[in-house]
């Protein structure tokens, strides 16, 4: 499977994985007052506690708005089954909406279940990643070599989707994609 995130993050525990995450999250935000985010916050609820990885919480217009992160360091896709834990959660606490973040790829029915019901899918990948075209071949006596170059600089892939359509954008330090999802009412 293509593993498209560093080797740092990789070797990472999970619990570097959640603070990193939360950490791109942060900058996603940028310019929304009031924020709050918490690391490993417990929520206690009617039905129980429940463990969450990240919260945001934020007030726009005299609106609190809440929003439940998980995190996933895994090598393998991530099904449908996690996100649905997810969004049981969100249900739960009474959140307004969801994201997760995850080190691998999303299996098809995790992305149709999320888009389905309002949730954030964030696989983070290589800020520094290097490409190569044939053009930039150039010839070293006799022997051909490829010229790297880095390319736009990004820190992930989010796909959010409504009803039966799956937007996917680009987040980067200019591209607050986060920042629309969170304040855009479902």
């Amino acid at each position: 499977m293509f593993m498209p995130c560093k080797e740092s993050i990789l070797e990472m525990t999970p619990t570097e994985f959640e603070k990193h995450s939360l950490r791109i999250l942060t900058e996603q935000i940028q310019n929304i007052g009031n924020c709050n985010f918490q690391h490993n916050k417990i929520m206690e609820v009617d039905d129980g506690n429940y463990q969450i990885d990240g919260y945001i919480e934020f007030e726009l217009m005299g609106i609190y708005y809440k929003t439940l992160i998980e995190c996933k360091h895994y090598k393998s896709s991530i099904s449908r089954e996690k996100v649905a834990v997810l969004y049981d959660k969100i249900r739960a606490c009474g959140a307004n909406k969801g994201v997760l973040v995850s080190s691998s790829n999303f299996q098809s029915g995790a992305v149709q279940y999320a888009s389905k019901h309002g949730i954030a899918l964030i696989q983070l990948t290589d800020a520094d990643s290097i490409y190569e075209t044939r053009s930039d071949f150039t010839e070293k006596g006799g022997a051909f070599a490829t010229q790297k170059k880095k390319a736009c600089s990004y820190i992930g892939v989010m796909q959010v989707g409504y009803e039966h359509i799956v937007n996917c954008m680009y987040l980067s330090n200019t591209e607050l994609n986060v920042r629309d999802f969170l304040i855009k009412r479902s």
